[in-house]
Formats: structure tokens, C-alpha cells, sequence
């Protein structure tokens, strides 16, 4: 069974910072830095040629101010990071970014078209980051996209179907599979019309605890499971 397309729901940070006494700060820090990591890992793997990360929700977007403030200033660190870093050019890494980005502040907006057009022109892999996402959302945003072009005579209803319904989503990529970390087992909104079929891999992991061998379990496991899409 070929695993193509992987997301990653990287949960637990804050439980981690709890669990082992840190502050906030520093364990978005490590969760930051996991998710370089994790791309790194994934040149073991050449046939997956997608990633997808569920990096904020528009719902952490209602975070206290301070804990907010300490998310962004990191997101805007790391989009610097980007320009830096010779990993997505040595890689062919594409950047992509998903949701209402329209809600985040207009310098990390900036930073994000600036980080998509310095990688526009590599095509070995593509890596999405969800930032201000939620799945309904995105499935508003998709149909309100569909009855604009509708309205200006663009688009048909008889030409609407669940496929081409997906062109308007942020992404139309389905992910094989979804890993989740810190235990719970619920995918919170992420990629919600995407994820029909995605197979589903729960760690009990806390995501800054999150190992290699970690990952491999995952595609291991997916590996052994049967797709049927529902026939």
C-alpha cells in the first residue's frame, strides 16, 4: 500500500511543558524544532512526497494574549529560519500555507508569501503548514469560492461534484495518513473534507517527545493496514 501524502497533528505541547516543568515558551520551542526533525526524517521515506502539519487552529487564535504573542513571535522566527535554511532548496521542498490567513498578523502574512515565493519553483516535495485552519471553515470558505464563480458565470452547478468541489478547498490533496500525538484520538477539525479516507495513527506521545523510530511505527503500521475506500 503506498503511503504518499502524511499529516501530522502535533499535539501535547503544553502538557509536555507540565509534565516535565518548563514554561509554554520553551515547549513550543521543542515543537518547533521536532517538526524540522520530522522533516528531516522523512527523506527515509522518498515516496512520500507530501506533508502536511496542523500548526494553529483558527480556536488558537482565542488563546490568551501572552501565550499568543509567544506563537507568533516563534511562527515569525521560523519564517526567517526559511530564508536561511538551504534544506527546502537541497530537498526541492515546496512551501505551502493553508487557512484563513488573512486572520494573522500583516507582517507574518508578509513572511509567509515571501517564504512561499523564495520555494515556489521546487517540485520534489511539497510541505503545507495549517495556520489560522479549521476544516468547516475551510469548507465555507471553499463554497462561498464556488458561488462567487457561479454567480459571475464561471462556474455550473452540473459541473459540481465531490472532486471538483475539492479545487476550491485550501488544499485538495488527501493524506494517506494522519498521526496524531499526545494520545488523544480526535482529529479537531483538520482537514476535515480531505480526511474521508485517511488512515488514522494515534501516539501516546507528547509531540516534543516524538522520536524516529516514533514515525516509522507509524508508516510501519499503515503498511500492514488493507484500503478499501469504502468498496
Amino acid at each position: 500500500m503506498s503511503l504518499n501524502s502524511i499529516a501530522f497533528i502535533p499535539d501535547g505541547n503544553r502538557r509536555y511543558a507540565r509534565k516535565v516543568g518548563i514554561n509554554y515558551a520553551k515547549s513550543y520551542q521543542l515543537g518547533t524544532r521536532k517538526a524540522w526533525e520530522v522533516i528531516d526524517w522523512l527523506k527515509a521515506y522518498p515516496q512520500i512526497k507530501a506533508g502536511t502539519f496542523y500548526t494553529l487552529s483558527l480556536e488558537n487564535l482565542a488563546r490568551g494574549k501572552l501565550e499568543l504573542r509567544v506563537l507568533l513571535k516563534l511562527f515569525e522566527k521560523e519564517l526567517d529560519t526559511v530564508k536561511k535554511s538551504r534544506v527546502f532548496e537541497e530537498q526541492g521542498i515546496r512551501l505551502k500555507f493553508l487557512g484563513r490567513l488573512g486572520s494573522l498578523p500583516k507582517k507574518i502574512r508578509q513572511k509567509i508569501g515571501e517564504a512561499e515565493e523564495l520555494t515556489a519553483d521546487f517540485e520534489k516535495k511539497q510541505i503545507n503548514l495549517a495556520l489560522g485552519y479549521n476544516g468547516r471553515a475551510e469548507i465555507v470558505d471553499a463554497a462561498k469560492k464556488f458561488a462567487e464563480q457561479y454567480k459571475s458565470g464561471e462556474a455550473s452547478l452540473e459541473d459540481l461534484d465531490e472532486t471538483s468541489f475539492s479545487n476550491y478547498l485550501y488544499s485538495p490533496a488527501q493524506p494517506d495518513l494522519i498521526v496524531r500525538t499526545s494520545g488523544t484520538q480526535r482529529l479537531s477539525g483538520f482537514l476535515t473534507y480531505q480526511s474521508a479516507y485517511s488512515e488514522l495513527y494515534f501516539s501516546p506521545k507528547f509531540w516534543p517527545e516524538f522520536q524516529e523510530q516514533d514515525l516509522g511505527d507509524a508508516v510501519q503500521e499503515f503498511g500492514a493496514r488493507e484500503r478499501r475506500f469504502g468498496k
